[in-house]
């Protein structure tokens, strides 16, 4: 704990201050509301999305659920029993005195409504235990931005990343700010101007993709069926797909 505000009781707690218990029983609350979505994203071909996730098509079977939101809801059960056990001052071996509420959400709500929240012995300890469930839940209901490497930084070579929605990019190491697009049509330059430079359709596809360029895996395949590109012994040459790719556009700027 790291209130001010907050006091030292006799048993080694905290009692806390109003605004801490308000936010504590407000941490309560949001993770009742979010009890239902939760179990509804343990479908593994639910896409995460907040409060409305949508079905998603994938390519192999998915598992058939969410471990790790299985594993996030076990340990807010037990979080919120426990947490109810210290309220109403009952040993959690005394299984005569423990009124098992089965309902999470409940549990959780009446949790927050406790007269005794801010004044047992281990409050400010519960209330960090409790947001830090509360962060992972969030990140489990909406995920934050994937970002990935987009290429390396035009002065010191490090690899950059960025979201999809990026528009700049800043070297984590020398701090220069680049165009993110930029730095994408860098990176493919250099994979399609080396002859070298070979991969499987579907990497082609994803890099092509990353710069904006859209070509997908099966029009790749179909090319070789057609007898356009060559494949060697490790994939295709980037080169040979980008001169493919951009061979129309050529064509047409000339005439």
């Amino acid at each position: 704990m790291n209130c001010q505000n907050c006091k030292t009781i006799t048993e080694g707690g905290y009692s806390l201050c109003e605004t801490c218990e308000l936010r504590f029983a407000g941490t309560l609350l949001r993770l009742a509301r979010d009890v239902t979505p939760l179990h509804d994203s343990l479908d593994a071909t639910l896409h995460p999305g907040g409060h409305s996730p949508t079905r998603i098509q994938t390519a192999t079977p998915p598992t058939p659920i969410r471990l790790d939101v299985l594993d996030l809801i076990d340990m807010l059960d037990a979080t919120a029993r426990e947490l109810w056990r210290c309220l109403d001052g009952i040993d959690a071996l005394d299984w005569r005195k423990d009124k098992r509420n089965e309902d999470l959400k409940a549990t959780l709500i009446a949790c927050a409504g406790h007269p005794r929240l801010a004044t047992f012995a281990d409050a400010g300890f519960y209330m960090h235990v409790v947001d830090g469930i509360a962060r992972k839940v969030d990140a489990a209901l909406d995920p934050p931005e994937q970002r990935r490497e987009i290429g390396t930084c035009e002065l010191c070579e490090t690899m950059l990343t960025a979201g999809a929605a990026d528009q700049w990019v800043t070297c984590p190491v020398c701090g220069r700010e680049q165009r993110a697009q930029t730095v994408k049509l860098r990176r493919l330059k250099t994979l399609c101007w080396d002859d070298s430079e070979r991969g499987s359709a579907a990497d082609i596809s994803k890099a092509f993709a990353v710069s904006g360029l859209k070509v997908s895996r099966k029009t790749i395949t179909t090319w070789e069926q057609r007898g356009k590109l060559p494949r060697h012994a490790d994939g295709y040459a980037y080169c040979d797909v980008y001169r493919l790719l951009i061979g129309p556009d050529l064509t047409k700027s000339v005439r």
